[in-house]
């Protein structure tokens, strides 16, 4: 009985491999390949959520399991346990496919949600900028977000542009931008309660601006829409605007755990000043593309899925 097609594999190049320190054991008909280091020069990974370049990749401790295969077959690899204990990427570049909004009868259920844990994004810190060139609705404008602890405290971020300055806020309905000529949303929330949110406080009055314009948690926010949940779309109109905003951004990572139930990744070094995270506008204006000098894990593990 067939499974169903497989995901697509991913597109891998590279420049130079080198393996150091290579063992393995035979035991129960299951084969065990040891690793004591491996350097990949120039690597290049195309995969459907985006793509990965790195000027180089070192791996420590690695273990890979393999099941035994039907007799005369060889092992299957693509179904393989790997384990590493230490991870380093040396002049990263991430760019992410984009993704298309999803209709709400295309939400998985719990029973086939793939569940995230995105722990270092509950300490992440950094600031984003972004230049909006030529915007119909509040002229050119700069946008200034920090990042303290995971959190966006839209108290804090600032919309300069020629006239009144404008606010960014949370509400039941998604968030905002306010300025002299009124409302302007850009995302609308799918619910009227978001976990990961606090909602603004309005002052005295139906028509007051507020005077708390709420915060939102980044990593249960992201954990959430990472794992199916429908957290809500694009208000009309912003994608035309994200076309014609230009970002840039200085971050830096705490450590723990990013992955779901096959993947994980332990990042660490967040004392030593590793895993800081550069973004800026992809060159085409469609997307955002993520630079790192140097990454840094101390464990990373994948199982295939069942």
């Amino acid at each position: 009985m067939s499974s169903g097609p497989r995901s697509p594999l991913p597109a891998l190049h590279m420049g130079e491999l080198q393996t150091f320190g290579v063992s393995s054991d035979l035991a129960g008909g299951a084969r065990t390949l040891r690793i004591e280091r491996v350097v990949v020069s120039d690597l290049r990974l195309q995969t459907v959520l985006g793509s990965v370049r790195a000027a180089s990749v070192e791996l420590s401790g690695l273990t890979i399991g393999m099941s035994p295969g039907s007799p005369g077959q060889i092992a299957d690899l693509a179904a393989a346990e790997i384990a590493i204990a230490e991870l380093r990427v040396r002049d990263a570049t991430v760019e992410p496919a984009p993704v298309s909004p999803r209709a709400a009868d295309d939400a998985p259920d719990d029973s086939v949600r793939d569940h995230w844990r995105l722990e270092p994004l509950a300490s992440l810190d950094g600031t984003v900028h972004a230049r909006i060139v030529d915007a119909a609705w509040v002229f050119d404008a700069d946008v200034t977000i920090p990042i303290e602890h995971g959190r966006v405290d839209f108290n804090r971020v600032n919309v300069e542009h020629v006239g009144p300055d404008s606010s960014m806020g949370i509400g039941p309905m998604g968030i905002y931008v306010e300025g002299p000529g009124g409302r302007t949303y850009l995302f609308q929330l799918s619910a009227t309660s978001a976990p990961a949110a606090r909602f603004e406080q309005r002052g005295i009055g139906l028509t007051a601006w507020a005077d708390d314009r709420g915060a939102i948690d980044l990593r249960p926010l992201l954990e959430g829409a990472l794992s199916g949940v429908e957290i809500g779309t694009l208000a009309t109109g912003t994608p035309a605007r994200m076309a014609r905003t230009r970002l840039r951004g200085e971050l830096r990572l705490g450590d723990g755990v990013i992955g779901n139930e096959s993947l994980q990744v332990v990042l660490a070094g967040r004392e030593r000043g590793s895993n800081r995270i550069e973004l800026e506008s992809a060159p085409s204006g469609g997307g955002v593309v993520l630079h790192a000098a140097e990454l840094s894990a101390t464990a990373l593990h994948w199982k295939p899925p069942t």
